[in-house]
């Protein structure tokens, strides 16, 4: 049975399923990629990869949905590609859709007998929406846009969906609190690129906190700043690296003393930051499992994150980092970042322990092969 796995990977944009894409080609079980990402990015042979380049000034459109564009445009380009995407799958045993983007293929092709997987990178839709909602009211903010076209498409492959993939424990019990079966919910935390992103050659600057992620609501951006500002430590700057969301330059007052906002920036500056900071902060109020973080550990940072995060999936409390509660207070985060920036000796001792935790993952290993062990038990089970 474990030689007919065959899996067709779904996703119009990278995020991590490029790389668990080279983690199943690696396994010898990758029937293709099916993609709107340029081959070249892919990194697989091109006979594993199917895609459409016509779409390579789309695929944030696609991606996002964002309300600023065109909703005809967004939507039409989501359709398009689950209808295009259902021609290129091969003949594969398991497809794997990221979640939104794979709905008519997943429809048919569990018809046709494939066992089908949506993954989803953050929380149930609706927990999502929820806590947002609650937050953007608690401090009168506009509300995180949730285009009701990609609900519906989203709530209809969780029931479509054999199995839903998830990164973190946060994640999983999201979709039980709606609830989702919990054994149809997979948890498989993500890898992360050690030589990439790896500690500095040089010194650190002292007392520099950075947090990398969208400015905005959802990562806590209005508890980061408000806690930044109440530190007891002198001398302390803040680094957001990363686009700002509309009106929030504003909202946090961005442009004082101390704190700097880059903009979007490129993967190679976000490891230069990395590597210039002496602590991370992810104050976010949900996520699946931001990258970002293992990034961060792998650049020998110490890691303050919110349990929202799924940082206990990557962090022991109090040995590579600090975990605080969500939603975070700014009282809390304050005290968890004067306490790395008091003890600087400390915080270097918590950033190497970080970068040995994430060195004994294996990279992206470890994902790779919990998630053919995953696709291969839910195979047994379908027979």
């Amino acid at each position: 049975m474990t030689d007919d796995l065959r899996v067709t990977v779904l996703s119009p944009y990278p995020f991590h399923m490029v790389d668990q894409a080279r983690q199943l080609y690696k396994n010898g079980v990758l029937e293709r990629m099916v993609t709107a990402v340029p081959r070249s990015r892919v990194g697989l042979p091109s006979e594993k990869v199917s895609t459409r380049m016509r779409w390579s000034g789309l695929r944030r459109i696609v991606g996002r949905a964002v309300p600023s564009a065109d909703p005809w445009l967004s939507r039409q380009v989501v359709r398009d590609f689950d209808r295009w995407a259902e021609s290129k799958l091969g003949a594969p045993s398991v497809v794997n859709g990221l979640s939104g983007f794979a709905t008519e293929t997943l429809s048919r092709t569990s018809a046709r007998g494939a066992v089908v997987f949506c993954d989803r990178g953050s929380w149930h839709m609706l927990e999502q929406k929820r806590v947002l909602d609650e937050e953007a009211e608690r401090i009168n903010a506009a509300r995180v846009h949730f285009d009701p076209f990609m609900v519906e498409r989203e709530l209809r492959e969780y029931e479509l969906a054999d199995r839903i993939l998830v990164p973190s424990e946060p994640a999983r019990q999201s979709f039980i609190r709606r609830g989702i079966d919990p054994g149809r919910v997979m948890k498989v935390p993500y890898g992360v690129d050690i030589s990439e992103f790896s500690p500095p050659t040089g010194e650190r600057t002292p007392a520099s906190i950075v947090s990398v992620g969208t400015v905005g609501l959802r990562k806590g951006h209005q508890h980061l700043v408000d806690a930044f500002r109440s530190l007891k430590t002198r001398g302390a700057t803040l680094t957001l690296v990363g686009a700002i969301d509309p009106g929030w330059q504003e909202r946090l007052g961005l442009d004082d003393d101390g704190i700097r906002a880059t903009g979007p920036v490129n993967r190679t500056r976000v490891v230069e930051e990395l590597q210039r900071a002496s602590v991370f902060v992810l104050a976010s109020l949900e996520e699946g499992l931001a990258l970002v973080q293992a990034q961060a550990m792998a650049c020998g940072l110490p890691v303050i994150a919110t349990e929202a995060t799924g940082v206990r999936e990557l962090v022991t409390d109090g040995v590579e980092g600090i975990v605080v509660p969500a939603p975070p207070d700014a009282e809390t985060l304050a005290e968890a970042m004067d306490y790395m920036l008091s003890d600087p000796a400390r915080a270097q001792e918590m950033g190497a322990a970080a970068r040995r935790r994430v060195e004994s993952f294996g990279g992206w290993d470890r994902y790779g092969s919990q998630l053919v062990a995953a696709f291969r038990s839910s195979m047994q089970q379908r027979s």
